[in-house]
């Protein structure tokens, strides 16, 4: 499993005699992070994966993806856009700007599923249906890590794969032009302005226009139809980012351009989802095979009625505990963290859905606190899908919760395929 297939690896990237060149390959790899605007750190080591172990989830990946998209095509063709919206708690500003009838319909693939290592096994704790979702710079700092350390690796980054997807498509489509759109809000938090993918689109096809931009600095010009029908917009901030509740997006749309996605894909990364693949109401739809996938990788998840209430607290020490429609590691709840009255209030304090999965525990690989003593830190992987493309896998990880986010303290770095 993970961490036991690295803990020698990490000793030989910790090897006393190699503390110069250590120090050295931890600066890099952390400025290399600041260069493209990043404010995540890295974790002082990078990391490997078996090509069996990769091979194995990557297919998991796609099976899930796949059940997804049947089960969605499913509720699509039996539930009104109304039932729908209620199902996912769509908000009624996001729900004016939902195109509905499209909702089935994939469009250009773009996922990172997060995986907790265990002991025994993977699991998917979430499946993030976004263009914008955040982690691909730890491939090239992890890369700049271990040529500093003078462990040269091999790999490739999943901006790569991303630019090849958008430059099938531009040239698929006659499109000229690539915007990468952020706003104000969402830049100040750090996440940088994905530069490496551009960098990628300008060496891989210079004839494609590139641009970055927010809401308040889109030429207004490039809103006319003929300008609109001939660009690309590479989101980077979500319905919740936006500050205008998604008006300018759904303008753009309107306007002609083609966007890496839409709010039709946030349906698609809502908590809801693990519950309705776990539930057998909706197992004849999928394959033998995807149904395999989801009782090997998927933790039981259900939602909680409250005729649920006594059963799940009954239950507690065994279960996590998830709010909808949140993102970045917000409103989950370790059953064992709390007393029965203190979760029961949280359950019940208002109206909002939650779900209860089984809980597992993440691996923990020892690693140096930044005063350089060794604390276990609890490891969360994420593999990016972009079409049919894989690239190894981005490895987060936090010493001082088991919930590991990015926007909390953790920092980042990459496991390479062996």
């Amino acid at each position: 499993m993970f961490a036991e297939d690295n803990r020698a690896f990490l000793a030989e990237q910790y090897d006393a005699g190699r503390s110069p060149e250590r120090a050295l390959a931890a600066r890099a790899g952390n400025q290399l992070l600041a260069d493209v605007g990043m404010k995540v750190p890295m974790l002082p080591c990078h990391f490997r994966i078996a090509a069996a172990e990769h091979a194995a989830l990557e297919r998991a990946t796609r099976l899930l993806a796949d059940a997804q998209d049947k089960v969605l095509a499913h509720l699509c063709a039996t539930l009104t856009a109304d039932e729908l919206a209620a199902m996912f708690e769509v908000r009624p500003e996001m729900a004016a700007h939902v195109d509905w009838p499209s909702l089935p319909s994939s469009g250009l693939r773009m996922l990172r599923a997060d995986i907790i290592p265990t002991d025994t096994g993977y699991w998917f704790c979430e499946l993030n249906h976004f263009s914008g979702v955040g982690g691909g710079e730890a491939y090239h700092a992890a890369h700049l890590h271990a040529e500093v350390l003078g462990r040269p690796v091999t790999g490739i980054s999943p901006f790569r794969q991303l630019a090849l997807q958008y430059v099938t498509e531009c040239r698929r489509a006659g499109l000229t032009r690539v915007v990468v759109l952020d706003t104000p809000g969402h830049r100040a938090q750090g996440y940088g302005q994905h530069l490496l993918l551009q960098q990628y689109i300008r060496h891989m096809a210079p004839g494609i226009e590139l641009a970055y931009h927010d809401e308040l600095t889109y030429p207004a010009e490039w809103l006319e139809a003929g300008e609109a029908r001939r660009t690309l917009v590479h989101r980077l901030v979500t319905f919740d980012d936006t500050t205008d509740n998604g008006v300018f997006l759904a303008r753009l749309r309107a306007c002609g351009a083609t966007l890496s996605c839409m709010f039709e894909a946030e349906l698609k990364m809502h908590r809801r989802w693990f519950a309705l693949l776990c539930d057998p109401a909706h197992h004849h739809l999928l394959t033998a095979e995807e149904r395999a996938a989801i009782e090997q990788h998927v933790p039981h998840t259900a939602v909680v009625g409250p005729a649920d209430i006594d059963a799940v607290i009954a239950d507690k020490d065994r279960l996590v505990f998830k709010r909808s429609y949140l993102y970045g590691g917000k409103g989950v709840l370790a059953g064992d963290q709390h007393t029965a009255d203190e979760l029961r209030d949280l359950l019940t304090r208002d109206d909002a859905t939650w779900y209860a999965q089984r809980r597992v525990h993440a691996s923990t690989i020892d690693l140096p606190s930044p005063d350089g003593t060794p604390v276990p830190y609890h490891l969360v992987l994420g593999m990016y899908l972009y079409g049919d493309r894989t690239s190894g896998v981005v490895v987060r990880g936090a010493a001082d919760s088991p919930v590991v986010n990015g926007s909390r303290s953790a920092g980042m770095t990459w496991a390479f395929v062996v």
